[in-house]
């Protein structure tokens, strides 16, 4: 059965037909290091690389399977260490992960790409933009960070905005931490819970995308994935991100596009427009109704794959 509801375009069927051991695949690097992926769309579509958020899984791009698949394109995703299925690795910098997509690039024979990063998922994109600039050709940042090296006064920004985490990691990281361990056991054994005080903090626009049952049961299916393994993962990760980052935006070259409700309750909104500021050429848009959800909404998919496919048609020319 399809479901109509707002924000929701998937069939209840594809989160146990994605969930299952055989959707799942693994790659063994580094040491015996496992890197757990998966991928949805148009198994012969345009290759694109997904990074999920924090916390996030692989789980996420079962969202956007079939506008991907109706507009021919392949999503393949991987777990960021310690997150999901992946194993946990200590020291994780940005462009290690850009060197994993590079790493799984060349093992699926994939040449050419483009990159979305949701979240968190947008410095990991946005790095791999910076590595391979011979080989992405867009990157998409949806709702995510900016550099706390560059964005100077990020931390207290985040603060005015009532999210403490950085810090909180950085000032007082023992208990950071334990918030952490508490939020993935509320995560795992009272889900309902979970998601109540997760919409209580979230803005008007994500709390009526997470009012579709099926919308919300994806959603904290992938939380509960993403803590599976314990902490470290989604700690490492999110204090990686509130950290001056190991590449300069000023150096990206691959068409940029950055994305951003101005009523998103987990990312300021100037965030975006610092990343818009310093990467060279990147086009921003802002959008006043919306938080930090609307990647979830099939209406937003199909301009952004539209988006794409101008990109590729444009590139694809020269």
């Amino acid at each position: 059965m399809i479901f109509m509801g707002v924000g929701s375009s998937y069939k209840t069927a594809d989160l146990e037909r994605f969930a299952v051991e055989e959707e799942t695949k693994t790659f063994i690097w580094d040491n015996n290091r496992n890197v757990s992926w998966m991928e949805c769309g148009d198994p012969k579509g345009f290759p694109i690389f997904f990074a999920h958020g924090g916390p996030g899984s692989r789980l996420e791009i079962i969202f956007l399977d079939e506008n991907s698949r109706q507009y021919g394109f392949r999503i393949i995703v991987f777990e960021r260490p310690g997150l999901g299925k992946s194993g946990f690795v200590q020291g994780y910098p940005l462009l290690l992960f850009a060197k994993d997509l590079e790493k799984m690039a060349d093992a699926l024979n994939i040449e050419k790409f483009g990159l979305i990063g949701w979240s968190s998922g947008g410095p990991p994109v946005l790095a791999a933009a910076y590595h391979m600039p011979e080989r992405a050709v867009f990157a998409f940042s949806v709702s995510g960070y900016t550099d706390f090296g560059v964005y100077k006064d990020a931390k207290n920004l985040m603060a005015e905005y009532d999210l403490y985490g950085p810090n909180l990691s950085e000032n007082q990281p023992l208990l950071f931490n334990q918030v952490l361990r508490m939020v993935r056991w509320a995560d795992l054994h009272l889900p309902n819970f979970y998601l109540k005080v997760a919409k209580e903090e979230m803005c008007l626009p994500d709390r009526k995308i997470l009012n579709d049952p099926q919308v919300a049961d994806l959603f904290i299916r992938d939380q509960e994935e993403a803590l599976i393994s314990g902490t470290r993962g989604i700690l490492q990760d999110l204090t990686t991100q509130w950290e001056p980052w190991d590449f300069d935006l000023k150096q990206i070259t691959v068409p940029t596009y950055i994305f951003q409700g101005k009523q998103d309750s987990f990312v300021p909104w100037q965030f975006a427009k610092n990343l818009a500021d310093n990467i060279p050429a990147a086009k921003l848009s802002l959008y006043e109704n919306r938080g930090h959800l609307f990647i979830l909404e099939p209406s937003f998919q199909e301009d952004l794959f539209e988006l794409a496919k101008k990109i590729m048609r444009d590139s694809f020319k020269e």
